[in-house]
């Protein structure tokens, strides 16, 4: 996490302001990172991020533009209704977690760690087999050109095994790391409990990611979706209508 703070150092702009989120906010459609931007002349109410691919309509991008108050009002918001949802029922919350993250890996690393213990049984076997077979290679029992066809055999699967266990291994150490994420979440909630405005500390402590989507009228009104991805725990889809604080957002940008 702290190379990746790095990787994102804030730089003051011309009017020698930062963004808060600076280095987390991403175009939804190319990808790239939503630029900070402001002027001398503005208070700081509209400084904003814009996709760094869109240069006035001759880049290849849309505008995916989004004020920085505004992100701001929708960050806290977020914040702050996972928080209360944490303490209002911590099990409901982590239910809601294991949920969305694990319950389908869960099936799926069970599986894997059944595979994973049957191929190294495996493995163990065709070492003993090879010996035998070598050992029936020096005494004539057979033919060294079956030796050598049964021993390429072997080989053949027990690299194909060993790659296979490292690589399921591998996942399944990852799925485990996630669940012990949780904790770590669940620790920096405790932290910040009852936070009334964001700081760049607490934004670099919860978030991890966020992802503004290009606007688009509905009824006739602008609304604008944007994802946030927390750390440890990735996106978490509170069981409410995930676009209400994007509309009270909006509402008030519009008339700001």
């Amino acid at each position: 996490r702290v190379q990746e703070l790095r990787a994102n150092k804030r730089r003051p702009t011309k009017a020698e302001r930062q963004g808060m989120f600076s280095g987390l906010v991403f175009c939804a459609d190319c990808g790239s990172k939503l630029h900070f931007a402001t002027c001398k002349s503005f208070d700081g109410s509209q400084d904003n991020y814009r996709c760094a691919r869109y240069k006035s309509n001759t880049g290849d991008c849309t505008a995916h533009f989004i004020r920085e108050e505004v992100l701001r009002k929708i960050v806290l918001n977020r914040i702050f209704a996972v928080t209360a949802m944490f303490y209002e029922d911590i099990t409901a919350f982590m239910e809601l977690i294991q949920k969305q993250r694990f319950d389908e890996a869960e099936k799926d690393m069970k599986r894997k760690r059944r595979e994973v213990g049957q191929a190294r049984k495996r493995i163990a076997e065709l070492d003993r087999i090879f010996k035998r077979i070598y050992e029936d290679d020096i005494n004539g029992t057979i033919s060294h050109e079956r030796f050598l066809k049964l021993s390429a055999e072997y080989e053949a699967e027990q690299k194909e095994l060993t790659e296979k266990v490292k690589a399921e291994q591998q996942e399944v150490d990852t799925y485990e790391q996630n669940k012990s994420d949780f904790d770590s979440f669940a620790a920096i909630i405790r932290k910040y409990v009852g936070i009334t405005e964001l700081t760049p500390t607490i934004v670099n402590e919860f978030i991890k990611k966020i992802v503004v989507h290009a606007p688009e009228k509905i009824d006739g009104k602008r609304f604008q979706k944007v994802d946030i991805i927390f750390n440890f725990v990735g996106e978490i889809h509170l069981p409410t209508d995930p676009q209400t604080e994007q509309k009270k957002a909006n509402k008030q940008e519009k008339t700001a």
